[in-house]
């Protein structure tokens, strides 16, 4: 779906569909319930049926990948989407084979009702992609969030439509009354993508995680955190080691992922990391990873070795490209945490459209509980 960036921002990669090939058909895909070897406990993790069919949709925002959520005080929750499928289902089921919206977003009841029709599009002015560059030709991809008053506070990468990169970073503020967006510039970041995660501490301040390719490695992600008032969203200050400093490029490495397919949440009183594997195309892998932290700046060392889920999405015996995991803990129920993460197609080992029509559920997220057991939560 997306054109090729830089490893680390493999939360928001996602690989071009083609026009010739075989459709498949959603009920070849394997969505059950799987056990699975992990590291440090009995009980598995499990894949969320409901939760999973909350994204099969069939009208506004019908396949997509982000599902990055943002919870509301009113117990409503904000979903914020990439590139989307926007209101395009054909009569068959099917889709074009290519997206028409770079963002949108879903607001989802407080009764948190996994039943696609009661969560619907906000729309501004009619139309469903909120975010909006003012820059000709570009477009926004946004990420983790926060809701700070009345305003859902998101980090936006601008992306360049004629070459397919990143050009800038920017926060974006969502208004929650009338659904307008306004923008705050952010330091210079040098060249670390602040899109891995946001938590609003009771310190004040909204912690937001980051990833930067290790050099000299195959895909390995360095992560930075770095912090802002909640009253004051763009004046940021980066962790060195060993204080809040104000340059990016001081910033310390506070562990390596996998991948640049990072997600860092507060899950039952701890920082919860999740990293998928390397992966960027179909059989590039199963894992996905988590580690555990009473701190925000460290202690997350096992996030390279400790598979807590390994994807069971098969077609014709080949695994998918997956990416950009995503931790929700407004949806924590009986001792488990829920994550997300997207599957972009089965290419190259399967071709993924044929005659113009392409299968919504091969690019459509997957919800996964998570006991907090497996990461002594």
């Amino acid at each position: 779906m997306k054109t090729r960036l830089p490893i680390c921002i493999a939360a928001m990669i996602a690989l071009p569909l083609l026009d010739a090939c075989t459709k498949m058909s959603p009920s070849t895909l394997q969505t059950e319930k799987v056990s699975i070897a992990v590291s440090n406990a009995a009980t598995a993790a499990y894949q969320d049926a409901n939760a999973t069919a909350f994204f099969r949709r069939t009208s506004g925002s019908i396949a997509f990948d982000g599902a990055l959520s943002v919870p509301l005080s009113n117990g409503k929750v904000v979903w914020l989407f990439n590139d989307t499928f926007y209101d395009d289902l054909n009569a068959d089921g099917t889709l074009p084979c290519i997206f028409n919206k770079h963002n949108t977003v879903l607001l989802q009841p407080a009764s948190h009702s996994w039943d696609p029709a009661q969560t619907s599009n906000l729309l501004l002015y009619g139309n469903p992609d909120l975010f909006q560059s003012i820059t000709p030709g570009n477009y926004y991809w946004p990420s983790a969030g926060v809701e700070i008053g009345n305003t859902v506070y998101t980090v936006c990468l601008e992306m360049s439509s004629s070459t397919g990169q990143l050009v800038n970073e920017i926060m974006a503020g969502l208004n929650e009354s009338d659904n307008t967006v306004s923008y705050t510039a952010i330091p210079d970041l040098n060249g670390i993508d602040f899109t891995k995660g946001m938590v609003k501490n009771l310190d004040g301040y909204v912690y937001i995680w980051g990833g930067k390719l290790r050099p000299n490695t195959i895909g390995q992600c360095d992560v930075y955190v770095a912090r802002f008032p909640q009253n004051s969203v763009g004046n940021w200050t980066f962790w060195n080691g060993t204080s809040w400093g104000n340059s990016a490029a001081a910033a310390a490495v506070i562990t390596t992922a996998p991948s640049g397919g990072i997600s860092v949440s507060y899950v039952n009183t701890k920082y919860v990391m999740i990293a998928t594997t390397f992966n960027m195309q179909c059989d590039g892998g199963t894992a996905i990873y988590g580690a555990a932290s009473s701190s925000p700046t460290s202690g997350w060392n096992a996030i390279a070795t400790n598979v807590i889920y390994n994807i069971p999405d098969r077609l014709q015996g080949h695994t998918p490209f997956f990416y950009t995991p995503c931790i929700h803990p407004e949806f924590n129920a009986n001792n488990e945490f829920l994550f997300t993460y997207c599957i972009n197609t089965y290419q190259p080992c399967v071709a993924p459209c044929n005659n113009n029509k392409f299968d919504p559920d091969i690019y459509r997220p997957r919800a996964v509980r998570v006991p907090f057991t497996l990461l002594n939560l």
